[in-house]
């Protein structure tokens, strides 16, 4: 048996091929992932959600990478249109698209998690890897696929979960586990409804042994009542069956389902000490795939300034921008104020306004005068479980008209025209479009 010493990055490269699930809805995330997947939406500024699992596979020089879509994948297809940008589509390297596809007379939606690698067995099969990894495209993350191959092989596992601890409170949210004192798992919840087990959350990272891997995928495909996911049919039945062991994983990990823990990661992309530090991780992206305002310089006026932000190219600073986050191409015009806000590709802060504690989609135009973020903290009236820690949405292509004043919590839906408002005032909590 292999120890961690004698694993080897030609080991991963020889051995593994990884799968990656990218066709997630992220209802959680609001107008932001009504049009597109949950791993395109844009992060850190130039970023997609989807680039850290590719770059953590490309460091790990992993050769081989399915990646998995289906919920409105049009952006995200658009994005990884050039795979060369995580120095995939050369020889010996291939990063495939794979959307639900059976035969050539039989295509389904995938059912699930674990149905969406069934499908796609054909691709695995053609590299024969003892190892497949599979893996959540929806995560902000840094990790070491060697160093958690190594751990996988060193205990002759069948499947492998990556771990961490997450506040109790939390816990209900994922997949937690229970292990004895050698990692082995011995009982598992997938997102438990009263008291977990634990605290110990899966993050949605597995290395499965390829053939028990098949094994079990070819079992519950033909099993009528499987919800033919991961966490609620695979991992139990192989804890019950398989050797299942636990990698406790230290570093940062994020889940951004919600619009308060995306805003919250945006946040933390400001101050490397959170553990999030972009220029450490060396995080890639598809440049080319962003419009033509990603390769215009950022340009800032003599009564522009910038405090403590992250401003892409193409953006224009005629004003004050303090402890945000601003995609390609942001207009701020003279005289207007942003604060802790995230702010996506193209949008236009007009004259004067003020934007505070708010999250912008592409294109949102924000009239002379407005003053967004102000009054209560009510949470949202429709949406109380999304928008409830003071935070307030603006969808995309959504014009917000000159001088109103937008409260907290507040929800703006996409292509909402000037029309859709009533009066000068939107209180905390209410909804438009």
């Amino acid at each position: 048996m292999k120890t961690t010493r004698d694993f080897t990055s030609r080991d991963v490269q020889r051995g593994a091929v990884a799968m990656i699930l990218a066709g997630g809805q992220g209802s959680r995330l609001s107008v932001l992932s009504e049009a597109r997947a949950k791993p395109a939406v844009p992060f850190a500024g130039r970023y997609r959600i989807i680039d850290f699992t590719l770059s953590n596979a490309m460091h790990a020089g992993l050769p081989y990478v399915g990646i998995l879509t289906q919920y409105r994948p049009y952006s995200l297809m658009d994005h990884l249109s050039d795979v060369h940008s995580w120095g995939y589509g050369g020889r010996g390297r291939t990063a495939a698209v794979l959307p639900p596809y059976r035969g050539q007379t039989d295509a389904s939606w995938y059912e699930g998690t674990a149905d969406a690698v069934y499908q796609n067995l054909g691709f695995l099969r053609r590299f024969q890897c003892e190892t497949t990894l599979v893996l959540s495209g929806d995560h902000i993350y840094r990790m070491d696929y060697g160093r958690f191959l190594a751990y996988h092989l060193e205990k002759d596992a069948d499947l492998t979960i990556a771990c961490q601890a997450v506040p109790w409170e939390e816990a209900s949210r994922f997949g937690v586990m229970k292990r004895d004192d050698h990692g082995q798992i011995v009982d598992f919840q997938e997102k438990p409804k009263h008291e977990p087990i634990s605290n110990m959350a899966s993050l949605g990272i597995y290395a499965f042994r390829a053939s028990t891997l098949e094994k079990r995928l070819v079992e519950d495909a033909a099993r009528k009542d499987s919800q033919h996911d991961f966490g609620n049919d695979i991992i139990p039945r192989m804890i019950r069956e398989d050797r299942v062991f636990c990698y406790e994983f230290q570093g940062y990990w994020r889940d951004v389902g919600t619009v308060a823990s995306y805003w919250d990661a945006n946040m933390e992309a400001l101050d490397p000490a959170s553990g999030l530090d972009l220029a450490a991780w060396d995080v890639r992206t598809n440049v080319q795939a962003h419009a033509t305002e990603s390769h215009r310089p950022l340009r800032i006026s003599p009564n522009g300034g910038i405090r403590n932000s992250l401003v892409s190219n193409g953006c224009v600073i005629d004003g004050d921008v303090e402890h945000s986050v601003l995609s390609p191409g942001v207009i701020v015009r003279p005289g207007a104020r942003l604060r802790d806000s995230v702010v996506l590709n193209g949008c236009v802060i007009g004259e004067g306004a003020v934007v505070e504690n708010a999250i912008l989609d592409k294109r949102a135009i924000i009239g002379p005068g407005v003053r967004i973020g102000v009054g209560e903290d009510a949470p949202n009236r429709n949406l109380p479980h999304l928008l409830n820690t003071g935070l307030t949405v603006i969808g995309k292509e959504a014009r917000v008209p000159k001088g109103l004043r937008v409260g907290r919590n507040c929800l703006v839906r996409s292509y909402a025209p000037e029309s859709a408002f009533a009066g000068k005032d939107l209180p905390s909590g209410e909804t438009v479009g």
